[in-house]
């Protein structure tokens, strides 16, 4: 049985459809509304990779990571210092999680084999033909891919969607899945028990709607995210057309597995089961234990502010971890800010952050917080895209008590989190001057000098002056230059984006217009200069793009850079400000 065979079924939808493109809120009812995941959190430091497709094995040992649009990988903590050796998939070991936390009792509820269907299959788990079935024991959960293993390298978390709608949440679980003869195409599941019986088989992640596993690359190996649904699959809705899932587990303590789908060589589908990890459920959602914990917590999360896109909250304060991504908005335009506050047993703790594009998987900033409870504040975030950002541990002590982040519009130093009224211009403050060098001609030189000392000055009536001098073709032919250029600016970015570009690349004769060359900035958008290191280089030194988005675009033969342009006549005619065709 193929991967396709799967794929071409009608009911292979139910958990994951539109999850990759932000339309959580536009799936039916009664099915998980979304599947956010890709937040993550680990003690070693995780750097980020461009999407890649998981392919044939061949006898070499994979790693994988597999994220979904929208979310966050809570805390995965790993209890081993040793790295995860290619080739070696025998030495990766499952984190210590079997400490009982004390002080807390255990939330009550049925037992979850009241509300499930004993026996049932679901239609992706029965193509499979892998003995799985809601009620069977745990014990008969087993491996059966040889040369494979699977271990959780991470503790359980939450992402919450709060974009239009009702909220919807899904869960998920970093995890190490290695093997030899054969490939791994979907991401792992999160199979559930409790009592020694299988309560929840995990999500349909052969539907179709999930990417090819993206790679998130660290020290000690790559971390694959598990993939698992706030209802569980066991406990089947019949409709016309197919079953749908939407019966929450009941709160109490479970076992939590992630269980990995390889296809072998033969071209059979097989198991790798981890070992089990403590979750518990209750009124809050779901958590793992701490394990070594961070002691008492006094920093506290500001409320959301009006303009917020997403916010991260974790806590570690108590015998059981909480955290939680919750995403707000969607990233159109702007240079928004991060604010982030850490409290730590040793002050000199740093939380490493990153803002990831959810679509690419590709993290386009980071940054270090320090863990002594003053308040950080990044530099303008640019990049993302018109779509959600992911906010993304890349590394947690384990001394730390609490950590908080957003990613909300600038407001002068405060970070969308109060204090002062929003700056009313993205160029403020930037300390940069034009070069006369940067340009191959006087007269596109001049007016480049023009817009750039306009755009510094925030000078909104100068540069709509401009613009509608030369009948300059501003982002689109409907925009007009006192829409572009309003003020104030910190959602678009445009004052600070026009100064990066005429101040920190050079530009280059591209084409003409009435017989007039043109000149463009930057030069790597012309076909001359798309394949060149130093043209390149200049738009990650200008801000304009980082190394990972840099290297994404150049690797994309078909578009290349894809950024913003501005094109100037060498008689000094701004004939465009716009993205690159």
């Amino acid at each position: 049985m193929s991967l396709d065979d799967l794929n071409d079924r009608s009911d292979q939808n139910d958990f994951l459809s539109g999850a990759l493109h932000g339309a959580a809120d536009a799936m039916p009812g009664g099915e998980v509304d979304d599947l956010h995941v890709s937040f993550g959190v680990v003690r070693d430091r995780v750097r980020r990779r461009r999407a890649a497709k998981v392919g044939s094995l061949a006898g070499a040992s994979l790693v994988v990571a597999g994220v979904l649009a929208f979310g966050v990988t809570q805390t995965p903590l790993w209890n081993s210092a040793d790295p995860v050796l290619p080739g070696s998939p025998t030495e990766i070991v499952a984190p210590n999680r079997s400490a009982e936390p004390t002080g807390e009792p255990s939330p009550s509820g049925p037992p979850a084999t009241s509300v499930i269907q004993d026996g049932y299959v679901p239609s992706w788990i029965a193509d499979l033909d892998a003995g799985l079935s809601c009620g069977m024991p745990v014990a008969d959960l087993e491996t059966t891919a040889q040369g494979w293993t699977s271990s959780s390298s991470g503790d359980i978390y939450a992402v919450t969607s709060e974009m239009g709608g009702e909220p919807s949440t899904s869960w998920g679980m970093s995890a190490l899945v290695a093997g030899t003869g054969g490939s791994l195409d979907v991401p792992p599941v999160l199979v559930w028990s409790q009592d020694g019986v299988v309560v929840d088989l995990g999500t349909n992640v052969f539907d179709g709607s999930v990417m090819s596993a993206p790679l998130l690359s660290s020290e000690g190996g790559d971390v694959t995210e598990a993939q698992g649904g706030a209802f569980t699959t066991c406990a089947p809705v019949e409709t016309e057309t197919r079953d749908t899932f939407d019966t929450p587990l009941p709160a109490g303590d479970y076992e939590v597995r992630v269980v990995a789908f390889p296809q072998t060589a033969s071209g059979a589908f097989a198991t790798a089961v981890s070992e089990p990890v403590d979750v518990r459920l209750d009124a809050d959602g779901a958590h793992s234990p701490t394990g070594t914990g961070g002691g008492a917590a006094t920093i506290e999360p500001p409320e959301p502010v009006e303009g917020e896109l997403s916010r991260f909250v974790l806590d570690r304060s108590t015998d059981w971890v909480s955290a939680r991504l919750t995403q707000f908005g969607y990233v159109t335009t702007g240079t928004p800010v991060v604010t982030a506050e850490c409290e730590s047993a040793d002050p000199a703790d740093t939380v490493s952050i990153e803002m990831v594009q959810p679509s690419t998987n590709e993290s386009f900033a980071s940054f270090e917080v320090r863990c002594d409870g003053e308040r950080f504040v990044s530099p303008s975030v640019v990049g993302g895209g018109e779509e959600v950002v992911d906010i993304r541990l890349a590394s947690v002590p384990d001394g730390v008590a609490r950590f908080w982040a957003t990613l909300a519009p600038n407001t002068g130093g405060s970070g969308g989190n109060g204090g002062e009224a929003a700056r009313a211009c993205s160029a403020d403050g930037l300390d940069l001057a034009y070069d006369p060098a940067n340009s191959p001609s006087e007269g596109a030189g001049t007016k480049a000098a023009a817009i750039v000392d306009a755009a510094l000055a925030c000078d909104s009536d100068q540069l709509m002056g401009l613009a509608n001098q030369d009948g300059t073709e501003l982002m689109s032919t409907t925009e007009t230059a006192e829409q572009t250029f309003a003020l104030p600016d910190t959602d678009s970015g445009h004052y600070e984006t026009l100064v990066r570009l005429l101040t920190g690349t050079v530009g280059a004769v591209a084409g003409e217009s009435e017989g007039v060359p043109t000149v463009v900035w930057p030069r790597v958008s012309t076909e001359e200069f798309r394949d060149s290191d130093d043209a390149w280089q200049e738009v990650v030194d200008a801000g304009l793009l980082t190394q990972e988005q840099a290297d994404s675009q150049r690797a994309d033969t078909t578009f290349g850079y894809t950024g913003m342009v501005i094109g100037i006549g060498e008689d000094g005619t701004w004939r465009y400000y716009s993205a690159s065709d």
